[in-house]
């Protein structure tokens, strides 16, 4: 209102002014990432909104959810100062995302854009190498290699392996198969007389570990392995039967090439006396109604390219005696008499 010496005009009104404070909100926190996960916590780090609205940033809130959940959780009970936090007690398997707001005198921020969902588990590392490969069978066109598991897995299971070869006149590796499940795996149409080397790789769910030593160096051929008669000490007894029975001898053995099988008898045609029956790995000799001639030494020969190995194996025939024969009495007396025969 106006005043002069006559008195007091009339009052002015202005527009309706609402008191505010000279400041806003800040902007929502930025670049939300987890880092340090585990199976129980996870760790959070954040940059500084763009604006503080005009008013030092007093601190942040943190919440998290769980996949499929509606409903937000409040991480921190008071605001964190810094740009950094640890979330805790989470569930083994579960998965996580997050948001952060930012808090002046004005109030919260707008919640930042949530973060990937992440699962709470330990982490897993890259697996270290199998073994080396070593040479479990060959032949003109395929090898077979055998390994044991890699020291360290990573953290997490091994779900296979990627078996690698190459010829050794060359640098350039193949592959030979991907994700295999077990320790041993047989390398197919390979070329005969060539020379070729191995090597493994373990797998996880991170990723491939980098390849174990390589094998030694293996020509496909045919594998070479000198006879060897695969019997216990019970075997190599003295085998009794009765005369009129029948008996079988078996005997299993290996050797690469498969060696040529050869049973024999001293004064024997075991060729129509016995019946032999033979195959890859054992051979078996059979006698039927066995008599007296039948005891004695049967030997086993195996001969291949590589040695040969022999196997003596010995019978008794147990026959009920004959009669006496050639009886002889002499020095007769009025009281006795002497007799002599021959068994």
């Amino acid at each position: 209102m106006g005043v002069n010496k006559y008195g007091v005009g009339e009052p002015l009104e202005s527009e309706a002014v609402k008191a505010l404070d000279p400041f806003t909100v800040p902007t929502p926190p930025k670049s939300l990432e987890i880092t340090n996960v585990t199976k129980e916590s996870m760790t959070l780090c954040w940059a500084r909104p763009d604006s503080d609205g005009g008013n030092e940033i007093s601190g942040y809130v943190i919440e998290r959810r769980e996949k499929n959940s509606l409903r937000w959780i409040r991480v921190n009970k008071k605001p964190v100062y810094d740009l950094r936090i640890k979330s805790s007690g989470l569930r083994e398997g579960c998965e996580y995302e997050y948001r952060v707001y930012a808090e002046n005198a004005a109030g919260l921020s707008l919640p930042s854009d949530p973060s990937p969902l992440i699962k709470a588990e330990d982490p897993v590392f890259l697996p270290s190498p199998p073994s080396r490969p070593k040479i479990m069978d060959h032949t003109r066109s395929h090898i077979t290699i055998g390994w044991t598991k890699p020291l360290f897995d990573g953290g997490g299971p091994i779900i296979g392996y990627t078996v690698e070869y190459k010829l050794t006149s060359e640098t350039d590796w193949s592959t030979a198969i991907q994700s295999l499940r077990g320790t041993e795996y047989t390398v197919m149409s390979l070329t005969s007389g060539a020379e070729y080397v191995f090597r493994v790789r373990s797998v996880n769910k991170t990723g491939t570990s980098d390849p174990s030593d390589a094998s030694e160096p293996q020509v496909a051929k045919e594998r070479e392995e000198e006879p060897v008669f695969d019997i216990d000490n019970e075997m190599r007894k003295t085998l009794v039967v009765k005369a009129g029975d029948s008996f079988t001898m078996t005997v299993p053995f290996r050797g690469k090439p498969i060696p040529n099988v050869l049973w024999s008898k001293p004064d024997t045609d075991l060729r129509t006396r016995a019946n032999i029956d033979s195959s890859d790995n054992r051979t078996s000799l059979t006698v039927e109604k066995a008599t007296r001639n039948d005891s004695g030494k049967y030997t086993l020969t195996l001969q291949n390219i590589v040695n040969t190995a022999s196997l003596t194996l010995i019978v008794k025939v147990l026959d009920s005696p004959g009669p006496p024969s050639n009886i002889i009495v002499k020095d007769v007396t009025k009281e006795s008499a002497v007799l002599c025969w021959e068994a």
